[in-house]
């Protein structure tokens, strides 16, 4: 059964589809900078669920050629709300994050989707960047050769992907930093973490050493 304020919702989202689609690509993007502007001026996310869901699916369709489900659509929602969405494998679990991730991001202070290993960080980072593009957002990727430079430029991005053991030592190594220029992390905001049971149980049980030689 759908909770009813997420049904009121997809209601919403699907009826401003109609007219998103008559909107240019040029168009769309100011749009979505119109949502960014604001949240900068209301603070609040909340009010901007809609148009912001309404507008990455219009962007998912137009550059991959791929369309949320209303079902995809309750699994952004709830992982918006902060909760645990469980999909089957080919149910669209990186499509689905990026109805989330996009909202989140309109407040300009950083979203993370955190993988289990560089290969899934890297493809879902390729095959998902279009349709951040097309909405005026910046993608990042952080992968195990990088140097402090390129972590903190990715870091920096809008929606970075990224694997729980290369942000959890960047932490470390933050945390031990003698100088702020070493800093690469910015202040947590928002994220989504895949394969959640893995990463938050299974992984965890793994004591994590730093050793500054």
């Amino acid at each position: 059964v759908i909770p009813k304020q997420y049904q009121l919702l997809i209601n919403d989202i699907n009826e401003l589809e109609k007219t998103l689609k008559d909107l240019t690509d040029i168009e769309l993007r100011i749009e979505s900078f119109k949502l960014q502007n604001e949240y900068n001026e209301t603070q609040d996310l909340n009010s901007l669920i809609t148009r912001s869901f309404a507008l990455t699916r219009e962007s998912s369709l137009r550059t991959l050629g791929l369309r949320h489900f209303d079902v995809q659509l309750i699994g952004g929602l709830t992982l918006n709300n902060q909760k645990i969405a469980e999909m089957k494998t080919g149910e669209g679990k990186t499509l689905v994050a990026t109805l989330a991730a996009s909202l989140n991001a309109l407040t300009g202070k950083g979203v993370h989707i955190i993988t289990v290993n560089d290969y899934l960080a890297s493809r879902d980072h390729a095959s998902m960047s279009p349709i951040y593009s097309l909405l005026g957002l910046n993608t990042g990727l952080i992968q195990d050769d990088m140097v402090k430079l390129e972590r903190k430029k990715n870091y920096n991005a809008d929606v970075t992907y990224v694997t729980n053991y290369e942000v959890t030592f960047d932490f470390l190594r933050d945390n031990i930093a003698l100088n702020s220029k070493d800093v690469v992390l910015r202040p947590f905001n928002y994220c989504i973490i895949d394969e959640v049971d893995s990463v938050l149980i299974d992984e965890a049980q793994t004591p994590l050493i730093l050793s500054d030689n």
